[in-house]
């Protein structure tokens, strides 16, 4: 079994569930970020059952589940199941001669095939809590609305989960193992790529990100070439994924606004909210706000929030004909040109998070949010803001240019004296790719502003 990257408090989290018995656990995760490998990595034994459900129906799925238990806990075939009831019963009395972890991982399927099955779960588990039965059950599923309302209030479940872990991409730091370089530029340029999503490394694994791009990605028969349209096709509450893939293709090429997409994508703006909704629901999209010092946001704008739906949508799927002609090579090199402008947001938003998670408190001003910050007539803009008491704590700009030079503190002055007397105390902050000018160093050094690179959100 490959290594586990990252995930170190999510594993942790399941082995403290696993430890106190009985335990209910559900997690919650798009799919290709690993929930199935951290599931398998982390709670293991010789008495784990663990089954994948697919569009089968219930009879066909409970066969299979039999099968399974068969050659986990008798080491031949002996157990067939006619109902959920049947199945869980069976795992009760297991458990209650000796510990037991049963898994039922895309859980989404298994319930669309019985819907009241979660009601089902919910009168054996109330039973296995009053009896003490010594059994962690699972449930994982992609489906993330379905999965969200397993716990809500009036849900069967509701206040019963021991544990409820949503898996989320790794950010750039998380996902270094995958690559075998050390060098920033480099992580930071495949992070832009590939992002945090652990299949999506895989698939693309080793070697430099021109490579990658000409041989993992726009090669037809790689993995990495159709993944995100055979994903929307199979999104929860998706009838009609050409829409979609209108929305998320415009977005990609910087509509942001509601009427940007609403004009660009051809779609009338009475049925946009809902659809863009849905894709943020499968988080696919994500709504950025202005942060107010307040710590409210307003100005709402759209964005992709996985690196690779952004390239793959802004570079594939515009040259789907090209790429299926074999001209691998054209479209690779038009990519290499352009894709800086993809790179730059990518490092703008890797910035935000070293700020927010790895950066020293002395140094950020300790904020309790981070974000950037837009005027209303779109003028000013500001890369990272820090929000700590009804005050900016960090004003930042981000460039990824080889060197950066005094013209990028002017801006930033500038940028810090729109947000008033708010900012007058914020620590000022620069982080260019790679180095700066000497007229610059001096002047920061001069004036306390802090020049950071690339190298320094992985020290």
């Amino acid at each position: 079994m490959r290594e586990l990257i990252g995930r170190r408090e999510e594993a942790a989290a399941l082995r403290d569930a696993a430890s106190s018995v009985p335990s209910l656990v559900v997690v919650i995760g798009r799919r290709r970020v690993g929930k199935s490998f951290l599931l398998a990595h982390t709670l293991t034994g010789s008495r784990v059952v663990s089954f994948q459900g697919d569009e089968q129906p219930e009879r066909q799925q409970l066969s299979l589940l039999a099968d399974e238990a068969s050659r986990v806990l008798l080491g031949s075939a002996g157990f067939a199941f006619e109902s959920w009831d049947q199945a869980l019963r069976l795992f009760g009395e297991q458990a209650a001669r000796e510990p037991l972890t049963l898994i039922l991982d895309e859980f989404q399927w298994m319930k669309s095939a019985q819907p009241a099955l979660d009601s089902i779960i919910q009168r054996h588990w109330d039973a296995w809590e009053r009896q003490g039965v010594q059994i962690t059950l699972v449930l994982s599923g992609s489906a993330l609305t379905l999965m969200e309302e397993l716990l809500e209030v009036g849900a069967p479940l509701f206040g019963r989960a021991s544990l409820r872990l949503r898996i989320n991409p790794l950010d750039y730091r998380e996902a270094r193992p995958f690559a075998d370089s050390d060098s920033p530029v480099e992580l930071l340029r495949r992070w832009a790529v590939l992002g945090g999503t652990p299949q999506y490394n895989v698939w693309g694994g080793p070697g430099p990100v021109e490579e990658i791009i000409r041989e993992r990605i726009l090669a037809k028969d790689a993995p990495l070439y159709d993944d995100p349209h055979h994903l929307l096709r199979e999104g929860e509450g998706i009838r009609d994924p050409g829409t979609y893939l209108a929305i998320l293709r415009v977005v990609a090429q910087g509509a942001t606004t509601h009427n940007e997409i609403a004009q660009q994508a051809g779609i009338p703006t009475a049925n946009l909210a809902r659809r863009l909704d849905r894709l943020e629901d499968l988080g696919y999209v994500v709504s950025r706000s202005s942060l107010e010092r307040d710590g409210s946001g307003n100005r709402s704008t759209y964005q992709l929030s996985d690196p690779y739906f952004r390239f793959w949508f802004r570079y594939v799927l515009r040259n789907r004909s090209r790429l299926e002609s074999g001209r691998v090579d054209a479209v690779c090199a038009e990519i290499m040109v352009d894709l800086d402008n993809v790179i730059g947001p990518a490092f703008e938003h890797c910035c935000r998070v070293w700020v927010e998670r790895y950066a020293s408190e002395e140094l950020t001003g300790a904020p309790h949010e981070v974000g950037s910050w837009w005027d209303r007539r779109g003028r000013v803009e500001i890369d990272i803001v820090g929000v700590r008491g009804h005050r900016y704590v960090l004003v930042g700009s981000v460039k990824w240019r080889r060197t950066a030079d005094v013209s990028v503190l002017d801006d930033l002055l500038e940028q810090n004296a729109a947000l008033g007397s708010a900012a007058r105390q914020a620590k000022l902050l620069i982080i260019a790719r790679e180095g700066f000018t000497d007229a610059l160093a001096r002047r920061a050094g001069d004036e306390g502003v802090t020049l950071l690179t690339a190298r320094d959100l992985f020290a």
